[in-house]
């Protein structure tokens, strides 16, 4: 596991909270994230046009659309520890602004950051929590082999049928975010200096040895488990030779499980949606994963049964080429 940083003045993150992005269309942004499992909280029109949406999780907000002229990705926003914390972020290089943020659900205040690349990104703290709304299960206990039919253990579903309706795939929380970047070494390095990010396992270039082209980072809680990637940075070069602006690679958020992932894959696509990739399962992380466009080209995934990792946790440098999944469709270019 690499070296962990010693810099007393670390803005000590606790978890994902949200992702803002600018689209033309909200009505169409609006479709897409219902259809995708969210849920919408409020709306505002001043200064700008936007819409908050949350999951069903404790979080008041996880997903955030505005109304801009093109579409733009406008930054990962994460929670902090303390107010501590925020007055530690204004002095991360590339700080550029504290407000309070009374205009939006759950409340705060934030630090904004202009990152590595200008990719922005955001600290918050003080939000209100929310209560929260489990949504109903479709699906009934899991039938296993047996010896014999009468083991309720194995099989506890008993005069009963599987029947799923095609439809959303609630939304827990926001798992993670990923970014691009023209240099993966110096972004790790600023994102592991000034927060308690720790490296997890990597992707390395197949074609440059060495060359890290996925670095995934996990909240470094010390002995806490915390999930194996609630970050990641990622090359604007592919090694096919494809290149990207640098921005968000996708953003992330956690179902309930295999069975709602594939009813709400169905029900995207039988809505018209486009997918990217899925459903399958990675090798680092283990995450089920299944990615999708949204109207302005954005990815974005849901996820179930991620590792959960700590200080402890033995990781692995692969090479990007077949270590992308262990089963599912070969990943297409993105």
């Amino acid at each position: 596991m690499p070296s962990q940083k010693s810099n007393p003045n670390r803005v000590h993150i606790t978890r994902p909270a949200y992702v803002s992005y600018g689209h033309p269309d909200l009505d169409e942004a609006s479709a897409f994230a219902l259809d995708f499992g969210l849920i919408e909280v409020d709306r505002t029109e001043s200064p700008v046009e936007t819409r908050f949406y949350r999951g069903y999780g404790d979080q008041p907000l996880v997903y955030v659309v505005t109304k801009t002229e093109l579409p733009v990705f406008l930054g990962a926003t994460y929670e902090v520890e303390s107010a501590l914390d925020l007055d530690r972020a204004l002095l991360v290089p590339g700080a550029v602004k504290r407000e309070i943020m009374d205009s939006q659900p759950g409340g705060g205040e934030r630090v904004s950051i202009s990152g590595p690349d200008g990719v922005p990104f955001h600290l918050i703290y003080g939000q209100s929590l929310v209560n929260r709304q489990e949504p109903p299960l479709q699906f009934e206990p899991l039938n296993y082999p047996a010896d014999g039919d009468g083991n309720e253990t194995r099989k506890p579903r008993r005069g009963k049928g599987q029947r799923p309706q095609l439809g959303p795939a609630p939304v827990h929380k926001l798992g993670h975010c990923g970014y691009r970047v023209t240099d993966v070494g110096a972004a790790v390095d600023f994102y592991t200096t000034y927060f308690n990010f720790a490296q997890s396992d990597t992707l390395a270039n197949p074609v440059k040895p060495g060359e890290q082209l996925f670095v995934f980072l996990h909240i470094d809680k010390g002995e806490i488990y915390s999930d194996h990637h609630s970050f990641f940075i990622t090359t604007v070069d592919e090694p096919d030779g494809s290149h990207h602006p640098a921005g968000a690679h996708h953003a992330a958020f956690e179902v309930h499980d295999f069975d709602v992932q594939f009813v709400s894959h169905d029900f995207l696509v039988n809505a018209g949606y486009k997918p990217f990739w899925g459903v399958g399962r990675h090798v680092l992380g283990s995450q089920i994963f299944d990615y999708w466009y949204d109207k302005s080209g954005f990815v974005l995934e849901h996820y179930a049964d991620g590792d959960i990792v700590n200080k402890d946790t033995q990781f692995v440098e692969l090479t990007v080429k077949d270590n992308l999944s262990i089963w599912g469709p070969d990943m297409p270019a993105m």
